[in-house]
C-alpha cells in the first residue's frame, strides 16, 4: 500500500510545503501527496504544481473555500486558520480510507512507509505522544500527560472520521464557550477521539526545540520527522540546530522555492535571546539548561550525520 500525505498552508507556509513533500519523496516509494490551499498566490500554487513533475509523483492541489473557518477561533499567534484544514480532509477526499496528514513546518529523514500498513483497528487516528504538552491544556481537555498526542503528523482513519462525524464533533467543540481550547483542534481532536488514539513511536514526529525534552534520552536519536514547531521556522529564522537538514532538501529543488527575504531583526533577536537564556542558566548551573544543551548536542550529532550520510550517497543532488 502506498502512501497518501496530506498538508495544507496558506501563502506565507509555501516553502514548508515544497521541501515536506520533496523530503517526503526522497525517503518513500510511490508516495503522493494532496496539497490543500487556503489562499496561496498563483505563483506559489505554480510551484506547487510543477513540484509533482519534478519528483515523478502524483500531487493534487485543492482550492479551499476562503470562508471555510470564518467561525473558528483562533487563539495562538503563530497560527492561522489553516490549522483547520485537516478536519476537511474526510469530506475532500472520499476515496481514500486512509491518509498521513503532516504539518507543513515538518521535513522527512527516514521511509514512511510503515504508516501506510499500521493497522489501526477502529481507531480515529495514530499520532505522537506530544513531549511537552501546556498543564493548561491538559487541564482543559482532562487529558493525562502521556496520552495527549501533537496533531502534527495524524494517520487518519477516514472510514471512522466519516461514520462518526469526528470533523463535525471538533468543530462543536472549538465553538463550546465553556471550554476555551488554547490548542484548538489539536486539543478538540484529542477529546473527540479520547481512548481511540494509537500512540506512534515519537521517532515520527520529533520536535527541532530543544526545550521540548527534558535531557538528551528523551529526544529520539533516529528521527524519521523532524517538527520544526512555534517560530523555529528554517525559511524565516537562522542558526536552528536542525535547519541544516530543511536546507538541504531545498536546495534539491532551489528553482521552486520562492526567495528567501533576510531573516528578520525580531528573529535574530529571539535567537539572541534563547543563547543568552541557555548560557547564562549554565553559568548558574541550572541543571534544566544542562539538559537543555545536551539536547541541542544531540540534534547536532543527529543533523551532522544525516548530511554526511546524504554526501555520500550516490544520486541525491538536484532534483530536476
Amino acid at each position: 500500500m502506498s502512501l497518501h500525505l496530506v498538508t495544507g498552508s496558506d501563502d506565507n507556509y509555501v516553502p514548508g510545503v515544497l521541501v515536506l513533500i520533496a523530503s517526503a519523496a526522497f525517503h518513500t516509494p510511490g508516495l503522493s501527496a494532496t496539497v490543500l490551499d487556503n489562499g496561496i498566490s498563483p505563483a506559489n500554487r505554480a510551484r506547487i504544481d510543477a513540484l509533482g513533475p519534478r519528483l515523478g509523483i502524483t500531487l493534487r492541489r485543492i482550492e479551499i473555500d476562503p470562508d471555510a473557518f470564518a467561525a473558528l477561533p483562533v487563539r495562538r499567534g503563530h497560527l492561522t486558520r489553516s490549522t483547520y484544514l485537516r478536519l476537511l480532509i474526510p469530506d475532500l477526499l472520499p476515496e481514500a480510507d486512509r491518509v498521513v496528514y503532516m504539518d507543513c513546518d515538518m521535513v522527512v529523514t527516514a521511509d514512511l512507509a510503515p504508516l501506510a500498513t499500521l493497522d489501526l483497528g477502529r481507531a480515529v487516528v495514530a499520532a505522537v505522544p506530544d513531549p511537552a504538552p501546556a498543564a493548561s491544556e491538559l487541564a482543559s481537555t482532562r487529558i493525562a500527560r502521556g496520552d495527549y498526542v501533537n496533531a502534527g503528523l495524524l494517520v487518519m482513519n477516514l472510514a471512522v472520521w466519516r461514520a462518526e462525524d469526528i470533523a463535525g464533533r471538533c468543530r462543536a467543540l472549538l465553538t463550546d464557550p465553556a471550554r476555551p481550547l488554547l490548542s484548538e483542534d489539536q486539543s478538540a481532536l484529542n477529546i473527540a477521539a479520547a481512548g481511540r488514539i494509537l500512540p506512534l513511536p515519537s521517532r515520527f514526529n520529533v520536535y527541532a526545540d530543544p526545550a521540548a525534552y527534558p535531557d538528551a534520552t528523551a529526544w529520539p536519536q533516529d528521527p524519521a520527522v523532524i517538527h520544526h514547531v512555534v517560530g523555529l521556522k528554517p525559511w524565516i529564522a537562522a542558526g536552528l540546530e536542525l535547519g541544516g537538514i530543511w536546507d538541504w532538501h531545498a536546495a534539491r529543488i532551489g528553482d521552486l522555492m520562492p526567495p528567501r527575504g533576510p531573516v528578520k531583526a525580531r528573529q535574530r533577536l529571539s535567537a539572541l535571546n534563547r543563547q543568552r537564556k541557555l548560557l547564562a542558566g549554565l553559568a548558574a548551573g541550572r541543571g534544566k539548561y544542562r539538559a537543555r544543551w545536551q539536547v541541542r548536542a544531540a540534534m547536532r550529532r543527529f543533523a551532522a550525520s544525516y548530511l554526511a550520510r546524504r554526501s555520500r550517497a550516490p544520486g541525491t543532488g538536484r532534483v530536476g
